[in-house]
Parts: structure tokens; C-alpha cells; sequence
């Protein structure tokens, strides 16, 4: 009777756990196996394996600097995004008049298609958009457009206006957790404002704000529509792989050799970020 339940549970588990098991390795696994697959195969056949996609790539002289301008577009964005979410949380924290629009408003980037928001930004932003054509009109001192587009400081902007809601949703979640007491307990313990924020709600909230860096570095290294639409010349790894698929034929192998080493790059990155994390601090 014993053995029976526990089969019966052991069935129901696995049931229960079928439609994730489908979805990962529908959605992961296998597109994941085929292009580590393709990667190894000499173009255009379907037999054989080789090396030779990825040491041709990481032999160019301008794979370095795909690579580095990947990390520095990320890890860029990552920051901005930090020091902008920060702020704000703590301000729509205060329940603030018109606070409920500000939260609505912080969503519409994750909301709108990237390639409708790069597309958005350029019209707003670009050396013929509106704000540019707006300072120059009105701004006496102003007379050549701000470049935004096609440089690393306006993809770095981009970055962070369709990528912060992930840090930002993630703090101020954990912002509003808190518990009030804390921060009354450390100003009768004579603590100022300032020393509150600083070694009471910063380490408090770190965790969230860790949580949504990480979404958003991920989502970051894996941009394509900003690149592509606002980017230039400027060319990560996404975009990268994607002119692998742009020639006639298609170089498909090539593409998933640069998409795996995309892929390895970005899972040691976060490996060695997230064990940086988890030290404890002396």
C-alpha cells in the first residue's frame, strides 16, 4: 500500500512537471543542441566537424572588438540602469502625487517591441529628431545637432531606457517589502537620513537591485534591434550573427559558432559576477 502511494505520487510529480519538461526542452534544449550542432559542421553540409567557425572568428583582429564593445554596451547599461532605478524607487516609494502614473510609464519600455522603441528613439532622438530639432529652433547657443545615434554614448542611452524596468521593477519590489520599523529603529538610534539610506535601506534592497542587474545585463549582452536600427557601425555579437545570415547563402554555421560563444561568454560573465556577489566581505 505503501509503495503503491508513493508510485501513485511519483506519477503525479512527473505529471505535474510534463508541460515545463516539454516547454524547456522544445523551447532550449533543442535549439540549443542544434546550433552547437551546425556550429561544428563545415558549411553548407551536413556532415563532418570542424573547429574552423570558431577559430576563424576568434583569429579576426575585429572579433576583439565585437566582444569588448558587447561588454562595454552591457555592462554600461548595467550601471546606468542602477544608478537611475535607484533614485526613482526611492522617490515612487514615497507615494508621491501622480506616483501611479510614474509606475505605469516605467513599464511602457518593456511594453512597446524593441525594434518600434529603437525606431521611437531615433524619431525622438536622432540628429534629425524631434528634441534636436526643438534646441536648435529654441536654444540660441545650439547649432549643430546632438548626436545621439550611430555613437557608443547614445546606444549606451538607448540601452538603458529599454532595459532599466528590470532593475527597477525588482527594487522597488523589494524596496516596498521593508519594513518600516527598521528605518524608525536606526533614527532613535541617532542615525541621520543619509546614514539611514546608506547602512540601513542600500543593504536591504541590494539583493533586488543584484537580481534585476543580472535580468538586465543578460538582456542587454543579447541586444539586436537598437544595434541594428541606432547602431552604425557600432556591431555587438547579436548583430554580428546576424550578418553571418545576411550573405547569399546563408552562412548558418558561422552564425552558430559566433552564437555559442556568445552564449559562453555571457554564462562565464555571470558566473564569475555572480561568485564576486556571494563573497562574504571581510
Amino acid at each position: 500500500m505503501k509503495r503503491g502511494s508513493r508510485f501513485r505520487s511519483v506519477l503525479v510529480t512527473l505529471a505535474m512537471l510534463s508541460p515545463g519538461l516539454a516547454g524547456f526542452f522544445g523551447l532550449f534544449f533543442y535549439p540549443m543542441l542544434v546550433t552547437v550542432v551546425r556550429s561544428l559542421r563545415p558549411e553548407g553540409q551536413q556532415v563532418g566537424w570542424t573547429f574552423e567557425h570558431y577559430i576563424t572568428f576568434l583569429s579576426e583582429p575585429r572579433a576583439r572588438d565585437v566582444i569588448f564593445l558587447t561588454f562595454e554596451l552591457s555592462i554600461s547599461a548595467t550601471i546606468c540602469s542602477i544608478l537611475f532605478s535607484v533614485p526613482l524607487c526611492l522617490a515612487l516609494r514615497q507615494k508621491l502625487r501622480g506616483h501611479r502614473f510614474f509606475r505605469l510609464t516605467m513599464l511602457v519600455p518593456r511594453v512597446v517591441p524593441g525594434l518600434i522603441g529603437a525606431l521611437g528613439l531615433l524619431l525622438l532622438l536622432g540628429s534629425r529628431g524631434w528634441v534636436n530639432l526643438f534646441l536648435i529652433q529654441f536654444v540660441p547657443f545650439i547649432h549643430e545637432p546632438v548626436r545621439m545615434n550611430y555613437t557608443i554614448p547614445g546606444l549606451i542611452f538607448f540601452y538603458t531606457w529599454l532595459y532599466f524596468p528590470f532593475t527597477a521593477v525588482t527594487t522597488l519590489s523589494t524596496l516596498e517589502s521593508l519594513d518600516p520599523a527598521i528605518e524608525e529603529a536606526a533614527e532613535v538610534a541617532g542615525a541621520n537620513r543619509w546614514q539611514v539610506l546608506r547602512h540601513v535601506i542600500i543593504p536591504l534592497i541590494m539583493p533586488g537591485i543584484l537580481a534585476g542587474s543580472v535580468l538586465t545585463f543578460m538582456a542587454a549582452f543579447g541586444a539586436f534591434s537598437i544595434p541594428l536600427v541606432a547602431g552604425g557601425n557600432y556591431r555587438p555579437l547579436a548583430v554580428e550573427i546576424y550578418r553571418q545570415i545576411d550573405f547569399t547563402p546563408a552562412r548558418w554555421s558561422a552564425a552558430s559558432a559566433r552564437a555559442m560563444i556568445m552564449a559562453a561568454l555571457q554564462v562565464a560573465f555571470l558566473t564569475v559576477y555572480m561568485r564576486i556577489l556571494r563573497r562574504p566581505a571581510v
